[in-house]
């Protein structure tokens, strides 16, 4: 699963108690992990941030060490570039 899945996954009555969790490299900005960075992705950051923030690496979009606001910025920026 995406890495900013698995503590949700740990936490979870039933899927925490599988013992062997472990997530899967996804590239930059893909937060559900499906191989492509789309709106879905953004939306999937703005719910991370609203509910108390990650620090996966998949998230930090600009590098800077923290998730936070400018992140969903440049993705945005990022996805409106791309068409």
């Amino acid at each position: 699963m995406p890495a900013v899945s698995v503590n949700a996954y740990q936490n979870h009555s039933i899927w925490g108690k599988f013992s062997n969790i472990q997530a899967y490299e996804t590239d930059l900005g893909d937060m559900n992990g499906d191989g492509k960075v789309n709106i879905s992705d953004v939306t999937i950051l703005i719910e991370l941030l609203l509910s108390g923030g990650t620090t996966e690496s998949a998230c930090d979009v600009n590098g800077d060490g923290r998730v936070n606001i400018t992140d969903v910025t440049i993705l945005i920026d990022l996805l409106l570039n791309m068409y």
